[in-house]
């Protein structure tokens, strides 16, 4: 098998993924069966009672999942999920997700996810289920 390029990877998903853009998620690293992301916290992240928007987190989360699976170069989907809201981060000033493969099998991956704020402090963790698409990830110099 063909050593993995691990950076290509991470900025094909960073350039092609403007619904994360749109709010400044970037994945920051990728490696076999993990990933991680980060975003500076702005006004537009926060909920009207002042606390981080629970849609916000569970972007980061499927985001950083996605860039875990997307190690093993393959395509894969969101097939489910399940996420524990556990601190509102309030006065949180960046968001960092940390996933983690727990399962990488040839039709599901399962991966487990924390979000935490610029204190490490766990905001949320969930279990994200992947199902492949059967394709490998194709890069512009591939085409």
């Amino acid at each position: 098998m063909a050593q993995m390029d691990y950076e290509k990877i991470r900025k094909l998903r960073n350039d092609h993924n403007y619904f994360a853009r749109m709010f400044g998620l970037e994945v920051t690293r990728i490696e076999e069966g993990r990933a991680e992301s980060r975003v500076r916290v702005t006004d537009q992240l926060y909920n009207p009672i002042g606390s981080i928007h629970g849609g916000c987190l569970y972007t980061i989360a499927d985001v950083t999942c996605g860039a875990a699976v997307a190690s093993y170069g393959i395509k894969a989907t969101t097939m489910q999920s399940s996420m524990s809201y556990l601190r509102p981060g309030i006065g949180s000033t960046e968001l960092i997700g940390r996933s983690q493969v727990v399962k990488h099998g040839r039709n599901i991956s399962v991966v487990n996810v924390d979000i935490l704020d610029q204190d490490e402090v766990v905001l949320a963790q969930g279990v994200f289920q992947f199902m492949s698409l059967g394709q490998p990830i194709e890069f512009e110099s591939d085409k």
